[in-house]
């Protein structure tokens, strides 16, 4: 392996600047720019929506706020329709399977009643169970309030009597 007898640059540039006695450069701080703005030529550039003061501090215009707050609400909204989407396709696929189970309950009810022989529903699987429990329930309660819906309706189209 050969080594070099040459130095490399940088020693060369420190060995340099020690002979000649020349201080490396300071970093220069840039400049903020000079240029000002006046109130009207921020608010014409931001459409309406921010105004400068007399310092040169920048604020929202009552404008701008309400664009800001309905910018965020529809991305709340946005983000609301997502969810309920993904919920709407997590209870689909839960009565696509609640389906599925029923009608191989079926055929083995129909195969139970034709061979005479007995019959276990659900007990091989407890997500089935918990899942239809969970629809009867909620099938339930729906039926619950649509019979107060109507009791109200009945309510509000009944003549009293009067003696």
């Amino acid at each position: 392996m050969q080594v070099s007898a040459n130095t490399n640059n940088y020693q060369q540039l420190n060995t340099f600047q020690q002979v000649n006695k020349i201080q490396p450069e300071q970093p220069v701080a840039p400049e903020k720019p000079t240029t000002e703005y006046s109130a009207n030529d921020v608010y014409k550039a931001s459409n309406g929506n921010a105004i400068a003061d007399k310092e040169g501090n920048l604020s929202l215009t009552p404008q701008g706020e309400l664009n800001v707050a309905n910018a965020q609400q529809a991305k709340a909204d946005a983000a609301a329709t997502e969810t309920q989407a993904k919920k709407d396709d997590v209870r689909g696929n839960v009565v696509d399977y609640a389906a599925y189970q029923s009608k191989k309950s079926q055929v083995e009810i129909y195969l139970s009643v034709a061979t005479d022989s007995k019959v276990e529903i659900g007990s091989s699987d407890a997500a089935t169970v918990s899942v239809l429990e969970s629809l009867r329930q909620t099938q339930k309660e729906n039926n619950i309030v649509q019979a107060y819906a109507q009791y109200q309706e009945n309510q509000k189209n009944a003549n009293p009597v009067l003696y």
